[in-house]
């Protein structure tokens, strides 16, 4: 699996303008070789592919890595990057402009002058990200079992505190403990917003207590096996009113609007559509400020991006969230969250709780 995205990877280098590629930011060091420490630096060339890792992680990388080998470096970069670089013959290195910072551009640039090391650094952007957008079996597999748990979490959660009088960060960390005693962890913190503060999308959870009337916003994901659910899903605790009903009644149909019109070869901002048109006709335009989704994976937002201004183009193997919503201040906020993947000409959920 490795071996196969380090030749994808590759296979980017001639439209990159490089021979080479460094890595080190940590979920596309472990996307191209499985090693899971929190400390290494994949360096890639055409014939050669190495993970360069400190003691403390030597013994764990030959055991989780695959597709390349290992060398122990010690000390400060300058230390060991100019070796690692020159023994590759590398004439222009392609480094992670997304992650690397200023500070460390200037440290590797230095590191090779300093050595004589004619290497050019040239800053790229998303040459693995790009790769990660489309996930393959295990992946989908993986982001099946996160769903899974995610939607047992929530329905936990829901039977035993969804009540008046919790408050919502007693809520919030009920959620955590379960999650955790799951064996996973939270793809992001969770959102537990009750009354109004559901109208901000991304309300924390404060000691504020859940009310008879009101929405109850819960947003909340599960990481497992290094791969991130996303799921929200707004409750009101007594019967409900004929305001909430309507909203409600809107924003379901709007992701409906988009689960089933979504397909291949559209772009981003042709899915987003789909939903926003929906809640304008309603009546509700300035009320879904937010785009309608974004791609899952190794992280919880990364491409593909469903919004107004996103040409990223969707195609088969793509996982993303659908997560219209609207927002009225002084009131609250409905949103309901649902991830998916793109595949048969269609969209597929992978989550599955009531809405």
């Amino acid at each position: 699996m490795s071996e196969t995205r380090i030749n994808n990877l590759r296979s980017k280098f001639e439209s990159l303008a490089i021979d080479g590629v460094f890595v080190y930011q940590p979920e596309n060091r472990k996307y191209l070789t499985g090693f899971d420490g929190s400390t290494g630096y994949v360096l890639v060339s055409a014939a050669d592919a190495v993970l360069a890792t400190d003691f403390r992680y030597v013994e764990q990388a030959q055991g989780e890595v695959s597709g390349c080998r290992v060398q122990r470096i010690e000390g400060p970069i300058k230390n060991w990057f100019p070796g690692l670089v020159s023994d590759s013959g590398l004439k222009r290195l392609g480094i992670e402009a997304g992650y690397a910072t200023l500070s460390d551009f200037d440290r590797f640039k230095t590191a090779l002058e300093t050595a004589g090391v004619k290497t050019e650094l040239v800053p790229i952007t998303d040459a693995v990200e790009n790769l990660r957008v489309i996930k393959d079996a295990d992946e989908i597999k993986a982001l099946e079992t996160a769903a899974r748990i995610t939607d047992e979490a929530l329905v936990y959660i829901t039977e035993k505190y969804l009540r008046p009088g919790v408050s919502e960060i007693k809520l919030a960390w009920e959620l955590e403990k379960y999650v955790r005693e799951s064996g996973g962890e939270l793809s992001f913190p969770t959102i537990v917003a009750a009354g109004p503060a559901s109208a901000m999308a991304h309300s924390k959870p404060s000691d504020r207590l859940l009310e008879v009337k009101g929405p109850v916003v819960i947003d909340m994901g599960v990481k497992l096996n290094g791969y991130c659910a996303d799921l929200t899903r707004t409750f009101w605790l007594a019967d409900v009113n004929s305001r909430f009903a309507e909203i409600y009644r809107i924003v379901l149909q709007a992701q409906k609007a988009a689960i089933e019109g979504i397909r291949p070869g559209m772009t981003g901002a042709e899915a987003d559509k789909l939903a926003r048109d929906y809640i304008a006709e309603a009546g509700y335009a300035d009320a879904f400020g937010h785009s309608l989704g974004h791609g899952l994976g190794m992280v919880v937002h990364e491409n593909p991006r469903l919004g107004q201004n996103s040409s990223d183009v969707l195609v088969e193997g793509m996982v993303f969230t659908i997560e219209p919503g609207i927002y009225i201040s002084g009131w609250g906020g409905i949103r309901i969250e649902d991830d998916a993947v793109l595949e048969n000409g269609k969209i597929r959920l992978l989550t599955s709780s009531l809405k």
